[in-house]
């Protein structure tokens, strides 16, 4: 049944036009239109939804309106001032939200990162507290073990694409919280100082250079072409750009001129942390070798 679903769909891209993006994500599936008129983008989303639901219909299924959603992506300034924004298909509205929850992360319309950090600091706190619970019966390793396997995942989800847009206040909070469950794994009172001595003798690194670590792990695989061809787009070598040899032409990426938004995104924090790391670590080619190498990188840093 799965297969023949994926099988049916392949042919839907042919019905949304060039100003529209339809991705498939097995349950999620999104249609992105820009426009600085909040009235063109809401009259353009349903002519795309009511084109799909006709798609749909042709081949037998149907769309479910009920569980489609929208959501109007802006700054604070420019969202207070629009009132409403529904998006109408088949006589159907639907209300925009001002978070949605898309692939596990709950992303709100100004990009902010509130609602899905306060999910974050809430799913931590309650696990470090069941661990805490059973603290007397674990060894060091173990604790480490479970911290890894329960509350690591939660850091470290997508963290390549939201960290940077994320304030000081939350940064700080996540830091805090990486404190708490580095004195449960050393078995340290509440007030205990957590420094970057601490931090090594569990091989562990603050959250911002854990970042900084899987944001390049992802560069590395584009450097080396070890990824989907869309993730290209904005990573060109300087060596691509000019024929003259200098000392970062060979290994470099050329860094783009971006807005004051764009500094939050993954491409240019990730061209940047690549572009700073020695020349003998960006030469290693293994994915494995190159773990170990940034990780001992960062962990002296």
């Amino acid at each position: 049944m799965t297969g023949y679903f994926f099988i049916s769909i392949t042919d839907i891209v042919t019905i949304i036009h060039s100003f529209g993006r339809y991705r498939n994500k097995t349950y999620y599936s999104t249609i992105l239109y820009s426009h600085k008129n909040p009235e063109v983008i809401s009259e353009k989303l349903g002519k795309e939804l009511e084109s799909c639901s006709k798609w749909l219909i042709d081949n037998k299924l149907s769309l479910h309106l009920g569980k489609t959603e929208t959501i109007l992506f802006g700054s604070k300034r420019k969202l207070s001032k629009i009132r409403n924004f529904d998006v109408t298909c088949n006589n159907h509205t639907i209300s925009s939200q001002n978070c949605v929850k898309y692939l596990g992360l709950n992303i709100d319309n100004s990009l902010s990162g509130e609602f899905f950090l306060n999910n974050i600091i809430q799913k931590i706190n309650s696990r470090l507290k069941f661990l805490y619970r059973q603290a007397k019966c674990l060894s060091e390793q173990s604790r480490k073990t479970l911290v890894t396997a329960l509350i690591q995942c939660h850091f470290d989800y997508a963290c390549s694409a939201w960290y940077a847009g994320v304030s000081k206040k939350y940064k700080d909070k996540l830091q805090v919280l990486q404190n708490k469950c580095v004195r449960f794994i050393k078995n340290t009172g509440y007030r205990s100082k957590v420094d970057h001595n601490v931090l090594n003798s569990i091989g562990y690194v603050n959250i911002e250079n854990r970042v900084k670590q899987l944001r390049l792990n992802h560069v590395h695989n584009i450097y080396y072409h070890h990824c989907p061809d869309y993730m290209y787009s904005n990573f060109t070598k300087v060596r691509h750009l000019h024929h003259h040899f200098t000392r970062n032409s060979e290994y470099n990426f050329w860094v783009p001129p971006v807005k004051s938004q764009q500094k939050d995104t993954f491409y240019f924090n990730g061209i940047q942390d690549w572009n700073m790391l020695p020349i003998i670590v960006k030469k290693i080619k293994k994915i494995k070798e190159f773990k170990s190498s940034v990780k001992e990188h960062l962990t002296k840093t």
